[in-house]
């Protein structure tokens, strides 16, 4: 539970530096038997022993390379050379050196610590080519030192190598399920936006609905009983009562003109406002720079075509992040007979 307090990308440095530690530990045995007088038995000892270090590495910056590549995504892939060779190279040149040193009970548990190191990189495989490449260099390692030490010593190994690759397949867990919290952030982040956008055309559309359907109404009713009390009134009324009258109709009419153009500039800002819900939609997708070609004054007369096709990019840029490793995206609107 302790090494949980640590983020995700310390503990991936501290499993490094902790396999760099047991490989300098073995390494400076292998440095320390050949003394003052290196012959050529020390020397290939030697190299093997960096060969180990260097293909740790590289299956290292290998597989990181791939993460990176697949936009911190991971796949299992038993068909992966690089790490097949380096994974071989380093569990031979370690029997190797076993073979030529023929070392002590202590030093065969340090030396096999160049095995142990390796065990992180086989969560590249599918589950049963793991267990297989875990275990065969611990029961190899065990039958070359022979006897009770040798069963130890591949009983030691192997319970070392399970441990680490636990260890690796929990952090690979974390970086798959931060890629997971990574796309469901982004899903609901487009969601919202959509929503408040949603609202917002919603509350335009009643507002216009409202003045159109009632005010409206109203106002073409008094329009209407204002010209019929005018055919009623009596000649003998005087002329200011009938101009009251006739500036009381104009002042309707004006009205009634003013509610139409403000009911008509409500419905001509909810379909401009479509290019503005598209703006803040793609300005929220996280990791995926997307260019827009789309003309800003784009009218959209039928709500629901718009409000679909807002649907329709927004589930296009979904999948993009969740199917594909795209860094750039392009989203074309344009009209075609009408």
């Amino acid at each position: 539970m302790f090494i949980e307090r640590f983020s995700l990308p310390t503990r991936v440095a501290l499993l490094g530096t902790l396999g760099m530690s047991a490989w300098l530990i073995a390494f400076s045995r292998i440095i320390m038997q050949a003394g003052d007088d290196w012959n050529t038995d020390d020397y290939l000892i030697t190299g093997l022993g960096l060969l180990n270090g260097f293909l740790m590495l590289v299956n290292t910056a290998g597989q990181l390379r791939t993460m990176l590549r697949d936009n911190m995504k991971w796949f299992t892939n038993n068909a992966d050379i690089l790490s097949w060779v380096s994974l071989l190279g380093s569990y031979g040149a370690v029997l190797w050196i076993q073979r030529i040193w023929q070392p002590g009970t202590l030093d065969l548990f340090l030396l096999s610590f160049m095995l142990v190191i390796h065990s992180i990189h086989t969560i590249r495989f599918s589950l049963p080519v793991s267990i297989v490449v875990l275990l065969t260099p611990a029961v190899l390692y065990g039958i070359q030192a022979g006897g009770e030490t040798g069963f130890y010593l591949a009983v030691f190994i192997a319970n070392q190598k399970l441990v680490l690759w636990g260890l690796g397949m929990g952090v690979l867990r974390e970086l798959l399920e931060a890629d997971k919290l990574k796309l469901a952030n982004a899903r609901l982040e487009l969601a919202q936006a959509r929503l408040a956008d949603a609202s917002r055309q919603e509350e335009r559309r009643k507002i216009r609905q409202d003045l159109h359907d009632k005010m409206g109404h109203e106002l073409a009713a008094m329009n209407m009983n204002l010209q019929i009390l005018e055919h009623r009134i009596p000649e003998l009324k005087t002329h200011k009562e009938r101009a009251t009258l006739e500036q009381t109709k104009e002042a309707c009419q004006r009205l009634f003109a003013t509610l139409g153009d403000v009911v008509g500039e409500l419905r001509r800002q909810t379909n401009r406002h479509f290019y503005d819900q598209l703006m803040q939609m793609l300005d929220r997708v996280p990791g995926l720079d997307v260019s827009l070609n789309c003309n800003c004054e784009l009218n959209i007369t039928d709500d629901v075509v718009g409000d679909n096709l807002l649907c329709c990019i927004q589930e296009g840029i979904t999948n993009i992040l969740k199917h594909s490793n795209a860094r750039h995206a392009w989203v074309d609107i344009f009209y075609d007979d009408n």
